[in-house]
């Protein structure tokens, strides 16, 4: 990141969330990443807004750990430290600084909150802030990833069964982690996330082996979000990959764990509870 034209870096963190339950098999395990549109956040606060509040990350992690499964909620570098990203673990050129557009919205939206000036794509050096800040949070959590998978002994997980998963920023980290990135994990959900930061028809293929999705998306969720989706799901459909689409009716960009959710299966059922479902399909049960 960057302070007064120079380099500088700070420590990053994660809180780890055990099963209480004692065992000598590895555990499978999540990796959550927290949301504020890239500005703002951290795993352990919630926001709220019309009424409605989410869950954090570190509640949803204590929620994950409660079922077996061992959870990580990470930190990464936020736009407003000016992060410059390495360049390390993906293709440049896969980077597609329109698809953040969806995304300015909201993060102009919170810049206000902040007293920061708005950002404009159309001048380079603010589309450029914005491209960093996204790829410097994907490339953190690629980098809490690749440490969790070589620790993997240490933390008692198995590193061949891990999901990754977050809410609106963190969603789309996730996304650009496991599918933009295509490090390779056993699946990914989205909270309220699309596919924002790298080339979707680049880097998700009929041949790119990308792992299963779920995705949320609440009733009346941010008009960008809304917008994006159908057609991320429409290029699942073309290429194979599998995936799951439950609305949150109701509800707008934020909802809480326990929100009723309804997908393709004709069922209600909570956010926590098809997330769980989720995890037991494609990682097994945490006990």
């Amino acid at each position: 990141m960057t302070k007064e034209g120079k380099e500088v870096s700070r420590d990053l963190w994660m809180d780890i969330y055990h099963p209480t339950e004692a065992t000598a098999m590895p555990r499978p395990a999540v990796i959550l990443t927290f949301s504020g549109a890239f500005h703002r956040g951290s795993p352990r606060v919630t926001f709220q807004s019309g009424g409605a509040q989410d869950t954090s990350m570190g509640n949803y992690c204590r929620r994950f750990a409660a079922r077996g499964y061992t959870c990580f909620a990470i930190d990464y570098r936020l736009t407003p430290e000016g992060p410059v990203p390495s360049g390390e673990g993906y293709q440049a050129d896969w980077i597609a600084p329109d698809s953040l557009l969806p995304l300015l919205p909201q993060a102009n939206h919170i810049r206000g909150t902040m007293d920061l000036p708005p950002l404009d794509f159309s001048i380079p050096e603010q589309e450029k802030t914005m491209v960093d800040g996204v790829i410097s949070a994907a490339e953190d959590l690629r980098e809490a990833v690749l440490h969790i998978r070589d620790s993997a002994a240490a933390y008692n997980i198995d590193p061949n069964r891990i999901v990754l998963g977050g809410f609106s920023a963190g969603a789309v980290t996730s996304w650009n982690v496991a599918h933009g990135m295509g490090v390779p994990v056993s699946g990914v959900f989205l909270l309220s996330g699309t596919d924002a930061g790298f080339d979707v028809n680049k880097a998700v293929t009929a041949s790119s082996d990308r792992p299963p999705i779920l995705m949320f998306m609440g009733q009346y969720d941010l008009p960008g979000a809304l917008s994006s989706v159908p057609l991320l799901v429409a290029h699942y459909e073309k290429v194979g990959v599998e995936h799951e689409f439950a609305w949150v009716p109701g509800f707008g960009h934020f909802y809480p764990a326990g929100a009723a959710s309804l997908g393709s299966d004709a069922l209600s059922m909570s956010v926590e509870g098809r997330i769980a479902e989720f995890l037991e399909r494609v990682i097994g049960n945490g006990r």
